[in-house]
């Protein structure tokens, strides 16, 4: 790979109506930089990139490279971090109308509203932790796993995320094998920070029981996150019910 990368340009003006300004980027990569910088510059300026800095030269007008300097100090910040609240539900018809199970507290009414089912049962819950551009993954009960990637939906004035991808996995076990993960369903899933969203997946329309995935997503300013730390010990957990659906 080449350190630096020299942009096409056209011929520049005269010697005293340009400028030449570097800036080194702390957080983001600077070819992400770059795309976003270059068409705010002028036709006949320049750009060189240099990957083992990740900094650019940029030659252009004064009041050009103020304007990229603006910009870059908007885009150039470190990631941020979130939590998940994050609950797994079993959800079954095969059970009397009325026996919702106590775990859930005031989440039964509205997942009876949303859904076809008499009771729901907590499988866990937990409040994971994560930051944008890295991928969390924690497992749920003892049968169930959850990874996604987490990433700016480009949306809603920050306020929507990606998650993508999205998977939730179950282990099959054989008697006297170890188990092995198998994906129930994988998707992208937007979202939008401190707003409940409900994902409910079976395997038809007439299925009597079914899996469902109760997320609210927050900005989340721990050391945990901030460092990205993935998986069990970034996690808050709470009681568990039964981990078979």
């Amino acid at each position: 790979m080449l350190a630096s990368l020299l942009l096409p340009v056209r011929p520049l003006w005269a010697a005293e109506d340009v400028a030449v300004r570097v800036f080194v980027l702390k957080h983001k990569r600077v070819e992400e930089a770059a795309l976003l910088v270059r068409p705010l510059l002028s036709d006949a300026s320049s750009i060189t990139l240099t990957q083992k800095l990740n900094a650019m030269t940029v030659t252009d007008r004064p009041e050009k490279l103020d304007q990229v300097g603006k910009v870059l100090a908007s885009f150039d910040v470190p990631p941020r971090s979130y939590s998940f609240a994050v609950k797994l539900v079993k959800a079954s018809a095969e059970v009397p109308a009325g026996s919702m199970a106590n775990e859930i507290g005031g989440l039964g009414a509205k997942l009876k509203s949303l859904f076809q089912f008499n009771d729901y049962a907590l499988i866990e819950s937990a409040v994971l932790r994560g930051v944008e551009g890295r991928m969390l993954r924690y497992q749920l009960g003892t049968d169930y796993s959850l990874t996604f990637g987490i990433r700016p939906a480009g949306a809603g004035g920050g306020k929507e995320l990606l998650l993508s991808p999205f998977a939730l996995s179950k282990a099959w076990r054989r008697e006297g094998q170890p188990g092995q993960m198998r994906q129930l369903y994988q998707t992208s899933v937007p979202i939008t920070l401190n707003q409940t969203l409900v994902l409910g997946a079976s395997r038809d329309e007439a299925s009597k029981t079914a899996l469902i995935l109760i997320i609210l997503a927050e900005d989340a300013a721990s050391p945990d996150a901030q460092k990205g730390t993935p998986g069990p010990k970034a996690a808050e957990k709470s009681e568990k019910g039964d981990p078979r659906p």
